[in-house]
Formats: C-alpha cells, structure tokens, sequence
C-alpha cells in the first residue's frame, strides 16, 4: 500500500487536489474589479466609451440619455463613442462624475449644489439645463388602498437606495408630518407597477419627466390613481425641498381619467468633469441644442430642454454652480451677450 500515501492523501484523491490547487493560484491571480457602492455597470471598465451616467430604464433620465447617445454618435459617424450607463441617479451619477469614471452626468440641481457646499474644489461643471422632474405619488386600487393619504396602510416604493426619489419622498412625509406605519418596499424598480397593480405595496414615488410610462401604465390599464397635493401641503414640501417648484399635471395627461394633480418638481442639470475638454463639451451642447426639435419626437421631456441660448444661461447662473468653460465658449459663439467667467454668483458683460 505504498502508492496510497503521499503525505496523507490517497492516490485517487491527488488529481482532484492538484486541479483544486491550480484554480486557486489562478484566481488569486486576477486582479479584483474596484469595488464602489452599486451599481456599477460592466461598461465602467472599459475606456472604449464616453460614458453619460443616467438613471434607471424606466425613468427618463436613462432612456433621454439613449436617445442623445445614439443622435451624437449619428452626428459622429459612429456607433460607439457615446454610451448611456444605468444607474440609481443623480446621487450616484455625481459620485461617479467626481471620481472621474464617467464623462457626463444627469443631476438634479440640488445634489449639484450640496457637492460644491461639501467640497469647494469639487470638480462639476454645468454643460446645459435639462427638464423639471416631477414627483409621481402613484396610489394602488381602491380595494387595496381606500382613499387614505400617502404613505397609506400597505408598505410604499419610496424609490431606490441611494437614489433622489427616496430622498424626496422621505422629505415629503417629514415635511407633511406624516407617520410610516410601513416600511419601504425594497423592490426592483421594475417591479413596481405589478407590484401597485396586485396590491402588494400601496403607494409608489415615481420622479421623472413628463410622460413617464410606468405612470401612465398604472393609471390608464391598472386603475392607480395620482396623488393631488394641497396648497398647504405643497407649501411645506417647498420650504423642505431644496430647488422644488409646484408642477401641475394637467387633467387627461395621463389618460382621460386622470383629473388635474397638483405636486412638485425638480430642476435636472447636464454636468461635466472640469477635466473633460472644452471641444467634447462644445460637441454635445451644439447636438443637444440643435437637435432638440428632432429628437423630442423620441422622447416627449427633451422638448421641455431649453434651446435658446440666454434662458439656458439664466437658469445655470441660478443654479450657482460653475459653468463648464466648453459650454462658455459654445455660448459665446452663438450669442450676442459676452459672458462672464465661470464661477458660482458670476455677472453677464453687457
């Protein structure tokens, strides 16, 4: 029995034990993916791409980035060079845009804001104002949900982790003193229509542009209906929402059920690295602004983006944020007005 021992294992099991051995030494040597906080998609370690970091597929900030995506890359001649990634919004877009993984962000204004109180040399610049997101207080059917007031009985969608909505929707019942008697549903986006339609959450946050066709799905084919804030109460939701403004959504917007809602909304910004050129900047604003009555017909939020020069620069110099010097000089070019430098609070030359 001599062939049976090396050191202590049995002859058959030493094949087993060497292919075990090899598949170790193999993954220790591949190197690990950096690691940052969800999600990060797979095209982050490729630097084949200009990456526009958006939000989620059924939001708008996704599928508006598609489309801008596709019409540059048309413009280019190319079919890769500008790329949408997915993820959970404005504050994971800012974060990815500081750490320089992306080319481009969509941004709420506010999240903008609170970096550069955070961080003085934080490196965002504004390339151009985008659309007012508007908050969706979406409301499952009545045999689930009986006409009580937001968050209701059932547990709520409040919005992703990490993400704006959640962050607004929190605001909302802080600023309404309202009590969570339900937890928030921690359910795939996705998910969040079937899970209104079949009663198994009660009301559901949706921010976006308008249309957005999770909402107009709920409503029109599953019988949710829209919350109608009151004045008083979207007074309070003003004073504790940074940037919010009151939205209205006209009666019939979202099928001819749907009375006229009144609710909030929030300023959405196209931003920038300081480090990204000043001709990359200079090309996507000249596609975006002169494209817009094109490409609004693949997406109804980019015919609310500002196209005329001098209201994109007012609405940025509200804002308080840097503006990006490539977009300065695209200003310049193509308005009579010289304008200031680029730092927050800056006056317009006459």
């Amino acid at each position: 029995m001599n062939n049976t021992r090396r050191g202590i294992l049995p002859t058959f099991i030493w094949p087993i034990a060497l292919v075990m051995a090899t598949l170790a030494l193999l993954l220790l040597a591949v190197p690990e993916p950096p690691r940052a906080e969800a999600p990060i998609p797979p095209q982050l370690y490729s630097s084949s791409f200009q990456l526009i970091a958006t939000g989620n597929r059924l939001g708008t900030y996704y599928p508006v980035g598609n489309v801008l995506s596709k019409w540059i890359n048309s413009q280019l001649g190319s079919e890769g060079v500008f790329k949408p990634i997915e993820t959970n919004g404005s504050i994971d877009n800012v974060r990815l845009l500081t750490q320089g993984k992306v080319m481009l962000a969509m941004s709420e204004s506010r999240i903008i804001q609170e970096n550069l109180k955070e961080n003085a040399s934080s490196p965002l610049r504004l390339v151009w104002p985008l659309w007012n997101d508007v908050v969706h207080i979406l409301r499952a059917p009545d045999r689930f949900e009986p006409g009580e007031k937001f968050p209701g009985r059932l547990n709520v969608f409040l919005g992703q982790i990490n993400s704006s909505t959640r962050r607004t929707s929190l605001e909302i019942i802080e600023a309404l003193d309202l009590y969570r008697r339900k937890t928030s549903a921690e359910i795939p986006i996705e998910a969040v229509l079937n899970s209104l339609a079949n009663g198994n959450i009660g009301y559901a946050t949706i921010q976006a542009g308008m249309p957005n066709r999770t909402v107009s799905d709920a409503v029109i084919f599953h019988d949710c209906t829209l919350v109608n804030l009151g004045d008083d109460e979207i007074e309070k939701i003003l004073v504790k929402v940074a940037t919010s403004q009151r939205v209205t959504i006209p009666a019939g917007f979202y099928g001819e059920r749907q009375p006229e809602v009144h609710t909030i909304g929030l300023p959405n910004m196209l931003v920038a690295n300081a480090e990204t050129s000043e001709e990359a900047v200079g090309l996507v604003v000249e596609n975006l602004v002169r494209g817009a009555a094109h490409l609004k017909h693949h997406h109804q939020a980019i015919g609310n983006i500002p196209v005329d020069p001098e209201l994109a620069l007012r609405i940025m110099q509200e804002v308080g944020v840097p503006i990006h010097p490539g977009t300065l000089a695209w200003l310049d070019k193509n308005t009579q007005t010289r304008h200031a430098a680029s730092e927050p609070g800056g006056n317009v030359d006459e």
